[in-house]
């Protein structure tokens, strides 16, 4: 015990060096700042995942009937502030323990310890020789202790005060939000509306075979006008070979009857009207062409097992219905549901890599500032003192 008493700085001395050479408290720290890394970039996955899908679904508009366009992007502007304000907290999180890391790798390099030990060395020989420079070299082992173990010491407390109110509550946080659909296979999944797709390609291909009906009708109607009008124009042309057979060639051209004229006016205007007809025609027989192609390629889509929901309504494929909508706008309330979960994260990272390493910081620069502030001289009258007097003196 009298060795104990005599030899208090020493042996504090050597045990402070020898735990820096062993990095027990180290290698502790860097597997929590480890964990806690992995932890945080889960977090900022899920956070990326929500963003890229909010920015597919924001190039979506919605036509509905009777009530028009839906921009989904302006459902989702609360999701994705909250989701952009989550990311910048995670990088600054993931930023803080990056550099905790960093700090404890310097100090537990080779350099450091040595210096850390020729500090303890200088500490003890100043304490039997040298007495003068016994103050410099207290406060220089001080410091150097303190730089070692700090922020080992801040790891060490904020994985406890993390593992006892915060770990299990960023876990459950994470789990919520793995559950929502973040990949165009999920959403698929989620929105379903294979059926009502199917319902409005079915009609589309109803009305589209309606209209070529129709059209195709024109077309009978249009040939048989166009009949009639070829036989009323050989009709006209029967009359005026009539009109000029028994007329020599110079009155042909010079003196034309009036009734040859009008004949000629009658089939200039035939001509005419089946020019009109005709061109008619073709434009019909282009739109009908055109609209099989499109019924082809509906009726692919309607008996295909494979119907994009997704992709379907981006590329604004007809018009959904009312039960479409419903769905797409219930869940786009569903995935705002994750902005709760967002929020909690937030003030569990801001509380676990902040405000405790911060406290914990802050409460070490005190006892280091404290102990450095002892002047030696002190240390060592209660260091001498019998236990008897110390008793004695606490009474």
């Amino acid at each position: 015990m009298n060795f104990v008493k005599e030899n208090t700085i020493s042996i504090v001395v050597f045990v402070l060096v020898a735990l820096c050479w062993v990095s027990v408290v180290d290698h502790y720290a860097e597997e929590y700042i480890d964990g806690s890394i992995v932890t945080a970039t889960v977090s900022f996955g899920f956070a990326k995942a929500f963003n890229a899908i909010v920015s597919v679904l924001s190039t979506i508009t919605l036509q509905v009937p009777l009530i028009g366009s839906i921009q989904i992007g302006e459902l989702l502007d609360p999701l994705n502030d909250m989701v952009e304000d989550f990311s910048t907290v995670i990088k600054y999180a993931i930023s803080s323990l990056l550099i905790q890391k960093i700090m404890v790798e310097i100090f537990q390099t080779i350099h450091f310890k040595l210096l850390l030990t020729l500090a303890g060395i200088a500490c003890v020989v100043t304490h039997y020789h040298y007495r003068s420079y016994q103050a410099i070299t207290y406060k220089v082992f001080i410091i150097a202790v303190a730089c070692k173990f700090s922020i080992a010491l801040v790891a060490i407390a904020s994985s406890m005060v993390s593992s006892a109110f915060v770990d299990k509550q960023i876990e459950e946080e994470n789990s919520k939000l793995k559950t929502f659909p973040t990949s165009p296979t999920q959403l698929d999944q989620a929105l379903d509306l294979s059926s009502e797709i199917k319902i409005q390609i079915k009609k589309e291909m109803d009305d589209l075979s309606s209209e070529t009906e129709v059209q195709k009708k024109k077309v009978d109607a249009l040939n048989i006008e166009i009949e009639v009008l070829e036989a009323d124009i050989e009709r006209v042309e029967g009359d005026i070979e009539a009109q000029t057979a028994n007329i020599s060639l110079i009155d042909k051209f010079i003196s034309e009857s009036s009734a040859v004229k009008i004949l000629k006016i009658q089939r200039s205007s035939l001509d005419n009207e089946v020019s009109k007809k005709q061109d008619n025609l073709e434009d019909l027989i282009d739109t009908i062409e055109d609209n099989e192609k499109e019924y082809q390629s509906l009726k692919e889509d309607y008996e295909s097992d494979e119907v994009s929901t997704f992709q379907s309504i981006k590329n604004g494929i007809g018009t959904l219905t009312f039960a479409a909508k419903k769905k797409v706008t219930s869940f786009v309330d569903s995935l705002n549901l994750a902005i709760e979960s967002f929020l909690m994260l937030i003030a569990m990272y801001i509380f676990k890599v902040i405000i405790i390493p911060v406290g914990f910081l802050f409460g070490m620069y005190k006892f280091f500032r404290a102990v450095g502030g002892i002047p030696i001289e002190k240390l060592e009258k209660v260091k001498c003192l019998p236990l008897e007097k110390i008793n004695q003196a606490k009474e």
